[in-house]
């Protein structure tokens, strides 16, 4: 009985050793086939290169402007595509009015924010902290722009923007500081804390003054995270609507050395002809939001 379940044992064993080389050598084959089809395609691929490699720079270049003019000489929907918008009528209006107080000189407290999100998101943030500072009657410090982002770029507001040119654009909207000075009492020097709150998503503005605000007396100084779509977009008061304008269209300039790469790449980029630009989501769940 023992030798024939050894002799059975064995048959089982070798029937399954037949089978897991079957599977092997149709898996081979398959990749023998794969391999195969890919070489032929970089063969075949690398003649048409080398048939148009056979063309200058120049020719080529001249060949697609060419057919791109003739293009849009028959295509109206293409030669409007390059055209500048029109305004319907609409101008900038970023300018405050003549009855736009200056911020007072005593103020509720300090403001400090954490903008979250992409530079894009953080751009319009920061705009949001502006006017929440005039709103409140706070001194804004400088914003916070989140460094755990998909980059992990630590660089700040000062190393992106330019810091004298955001105090000095808004010196008559908001009074704005670098960092919360420390102040003495009772012979000690002491920092205030600013006491964390977390806004709702586009809060009205009457958050701002009621629970934000007493907050702010309270405490001395608030510190709101995260920032990102913090203050509802419709508000129905034009000078607040300018002053976002003036924030993000005046105030908010690059530093002189992200400026001048960014026109180099610019100017390189239209010596070409037209050409368009893609922005690239970084999220994980990226694909949700296409």
């Amino acid at each position: 009985l023992r030798s024939g379940l050894h002799r059975q044992h064995g048959k089982q064993g070798a029937g399954g050793g037949g089978g897991g080389a079957k599977g092997i050598y149709a898996k081979l084959t398959i990749a023998v086939v794969v391999l195969l089809i890919c070489t032929l395609s970089l063969l075949f691929s690398a003649t048409i290169g080398g048939n148009r490699g056979s063309l200058e720079p120049s020719e080529v270049s001249g060949s697609c402007k060419e057919l791109g003019s003739d293009r849009l000489d028959f295509d109206p929907w293409l030669q409007e595509l390059w055209e500048s918008a029109k305004s319907s009528g609409w101008r900038p209006s970023s300018a405050p009015r003549s009855d736009w107080p200056p911020p007072p000189r005593e103020t509720n407290g300090y403001l400090r924010v954490r903008c979250n999100g992409g530079l894009n998101q953080q751009r319009s943030a920061i705009c949001n902290a502006v006017l929440a500072a005039r709103i409140m009657n706070a001194t804004l410090v400088l914003p916070e722009l989140d460094a755990n982002s998909f980059w992990h770029d630590e660089s700040g507001f000062q190393g992106i923007y330019d810091v004298e040119h955001f105090i000095q654009t808004l010196k008559y909207d908001v009074q704005i500081v670098e960092s919360i000075p420390e102040i003495r009492k009772n012979g000690k020097t002491k920092k205030i804390k600013g006491y964390q709150l977390r806004p709702p998503r586009d809060a009205p503005i009457e958050w701002y003054t009621t629970v934000a605000l007493k907050k702010m007396q309270e405490h001395g100084a608030i510190y709101l995270t995260p920032f990102s779509h913090r203050l509802a977009e419709e508000i129905d008061n034009p000078e607040y609507q300018r002053l976002r304008c003036r924030v993000n269209y005046h105030a908010l300039r690059f530093k002189p050395n992200i400026m001048q790469l960014s026109e180099s790449i610019v100017d390189k980029l239209r010596a070409q002809g037209h050409f368009m630009s893609i922005h690239l989501r970084f999220e994980m769940d990226m694909l949700a939001f296409a």
